[in-house]
Parts: structure tokens; C-alpha cells; sequence
């Protein structure tokens, strides 16, 4: 695994990919993309493995919070630490409290998301359009 690193224009294409295998029914599109890599308040960072993107974040500054807006590692590549270390790097870069947003039936991510220290604190129902499941809110506080 190599350094996480931020990401730019270069790297969109093999983002945009990773984000479609990995969020089938709910990806952004490469428009999208593009825009959130053009605005200052949104951060990206990227893991890869001999130059193949294999994980990614996008973060939010919502001026009193920083916002997980998606973490996704390769199906390849998950159980591998991979993602604790993408959470990890971003508790070192972030003073602010942190929120996401989780499928109530990711139960890997949640037992990761509470293992680095998030708690659930509310419930939104059908969150997720393109399934209409619920999201746990996580919070970590800083």
C-alpha cells in the first residue's frame, strides 16, 4: 500500500470507476466529480497499490464539522486495514468533529466506523434512494 495522498484532476476517471463498483445504486457522477474537486471545501485522498487506485475519501468542511461524504475501498482489498488507515490519516488532518452517514446493514463499516470511535446518534429513515434504507448518523467529537 502506498501513502495516502490527496488527488486531482488526473486521478478522476479511475476514481469515478472505483465509485461505481463500489456505490452501484448511489454514485456520483463524473460531473459531480469534477465539481467537488473544483471546490476548496471538499478534500480527496486516495490509497493506491502498484498505481492502481484500490480506496479513496471524499470530506466535506461544513464550516463547524468535516462531513465523510464516501470512503470505499476495492472489494479486492477490504479486511485489509486499508480503510482504518484512510480514517486514521483523517483524524490526524482533522481538528473538527466528524460526521457520516451509514447504511443501517453495513455492519463492517459500523463496527469499523465504532472501533475508531464514532457513535450512532440518529436514525434517518430511507435515506437511501436507491434501496429506501435507512442511515445511522455517526458522529466522532473532537
Amino acid at each position: 500500500m502506498q501513502v495516502i495522498q490527496g488527488m486531482d484532476i488526473e486521478n478522476i476517471e479511475e476514481l469515478y470507476q472505483l465509485e461505481k463498483k463500489s456505490f452501484p445504486g448511489n454514485s456520483y457522477s463524473m460531473d459531480s466529480l469534477f465539481k467537488m474537486l473544483e471546490n476548496n471545501k471538499y478534500y480527496f485522498g486516495g490509497v493506491w497499490k502498484r498505481e492502481k487506485l484500490i480506496g479513496y475519501t471524499i470530506l466535506l468542511d461544513s464550516i463547524d464539522i468535516f462531513e465523510i461524504i464516501k470512503i470505499a475501498v476495492d472489494t479486492r482489498y477490504r479486511n485489509q486495514g486499508i480503510g482504518e488507515e484512510m480514517l486514521k490519516t483523517i483524524l490526524l488532518n482533522v481538528e473538527k468533529n466528524i460526521h457520516l452517514e451509514v447504511r443501517e446493514n453495513n455492519t463492517a463499516a459500523i463496527k469499523l466506523y465504532e472501533k475508531i470511535g464514532f457513535k450512532n446518534i440518529f436514525k434517518r429513515k430511507n435515506y437511501y434512494g436507491d434501496t429506501g434504507e435507512d442511515a445511522l448518523v455517526m458522529v466522532l467529537n473532537r
